[in-house]
């Protein structure tokens, strides 16, 4: 056990230089455990590392515990096997607690995986995976168990019993990775999980996806019936109520009072809010100003078109969003919480407000909707960030340095 710690404590340390060189990619087998492949940050995260590790010539599998999912068709792509539990898909908690025997059934599926695919390293994502993961690595001996935590953990408020399993998926992890030195911070004070366990790599993206394309611009708002002049602010979120979006619209309110031609698309799946924020846009009476949009699968043509991108979240681990918004050249109002500030450099890129406060979201959005030579600006310095700070590249670097240990 202390060889083991030293051994992390040295990879750990070379994590957090600044700059590595990679010198040997060892071929390593990695499943990773998820709760679901439906659109969000860590799933978008783990399909983007899959893929990538893949190339790079590792062997990679996964294994949901929910059966169905709007990222399978990418893993299939990319002949990557997926394997589930068998939970019903989108309604994990619920399907659990009507049912909690199902996750016997899941546990078994998970273990057959591993002794069929012989995994030398466990990557697992999100509460109750990582739990599953960690545990189940552990029955079957699998080397290498890395969990990552991707938020901070008001999972455990909302969900008391996640505590337990929480800690219990750290203790059994080798390695635990965090995405934001937030999460870092909320994890140790939370978990009272040794520092010298943690592992802080940054969330990557694909800037090229990204590149601001006039014609774009222009299609995309003549698809959508909004004028050329009008002003557009994009927010790509879910519909649930911890990311802000009732402050938006309040925030919108005072807005459009300054910027009459303000149009604002709400980009995201309904997780059960949207009919609360439809009455309230009609009480502010700002019918005309608001889009809901849904899923989409064309974000990069959405920012393209838009001139300012908003988070209004009361809570973020690191937000892919914020990162995908300043590739696109876009300058971003965002709330100070979490990991926001350590991807938004303030008044350079754009402003960071204070949560549950809609009139500072507004002045934020008005001075930056108001002064275009300032919103060009800040839109390529947050660009030239990401290329530099928060590629895929980058991040999939540091996950093989973390993986290319002698097990």
């Amino acid at each position: 056990m202390i060889l083991q710690i030293c051994r992390f404590d040295r990879i750990l340390n070379e994590l957090r230089k600044p700059k590595f060189i990679f010198y040997n990619i060892v071929k390593k087998t990695v499943l990773f455990i998820t709760p679901s492949l439906e659109l969000g940050g860590a799933e978008n995260q783990m399909v983007l590392l899959a893929t990538h590790l893949k190339k790079k010539g590792c062997q990679c599998f996964v294994f949901a515990l929910e059966s169905q999912g709007t990222l399978r068709p990418e893993l299939a792509r990319q002949n990557i096997l997926v394997r589930d539990g068998g939970l019903r898909s989108g309604n994990l908690r619920r399907d659990l607690k009507r049912a909690p025997w199902k996750i016997i059934a899941a546990m078994v599926a998970l273990l057959k995986m591993i002794f069929d695919c012989k995994p030398t390293i466990i990557h697992a994502f999100l509460p109750l995976a990582t739990f599953l993961g960690a545990l189940c690595g552990r029955i079957m001996n699998v080397p290498l168990i890395i969990t990552s935590r991707r938020a901070l953990g008001k999972h455990q408020d909302r969900h008391a019993f996640l505590k337990i399993p929480d800690r219990i998926a750290n203790r059994l992890s080798d390695c635990v990775t965090v995405n934001s030195q937030a999460v870092w911070d909320d994890t140790v004070q939370r978990d009272r999980i040794n520092p010298s366990k943690l592992a802080l790599i940054y969330n990557g993206i694909r800037p090229s996806r990204f590149s601001k394309i006039n014609p774009d611009r222009e299609m995309v708002r003549q698809a959508l019936n909004i004028f050329p002049d009008d002003k557009i602010v994009i927010t790509v979120a879910n519909l649930i109520a911890y990311k802000g979006h009732s402050d938006l619209l309040k925030a919108v309110q005072i807005v459009s009072r300054r910027i009459d031609n303000l149009t604002i698309l709400l980009v995201g799946e309904d997780r059960g809010i949207q009919e609360t924020l439809m009455n309230e846009i009609a009480i502010l009476k700002i019918e005309r100003h608001i889009r809901f949009l849904g899923i989409r699968h064309d974000i990069p043509q959405l920012m393209a078109a838009s001139d300012l991108s908003v988070l209004p979240s009361h809570e973020e681990g690191f937000s892919n969003v914020l990162l995908e918004s300043m590739a696109a050249g876009l300058p971003v109002v965002a709330t100070s919480v979490g990991g926001n500030p350590e991807a938004v450099v303030h008044g350079v890129t754009g402003w960071l407000a204070p949560p549950h406060h809609p009139a500072k979201l507004a002045e934020k959005m008005i001075d930056l909707l108001n002064d275009e030579e300032k919103s060009e600006k800040w839109g390529e310095r947050g660009r030239a960030l990401v290329k530099r700070k928060f590629s895929v590249e980058r991040m999939v670097n540091k996950h093989l340095v973390l993986y290319n240990q002698p097990l």
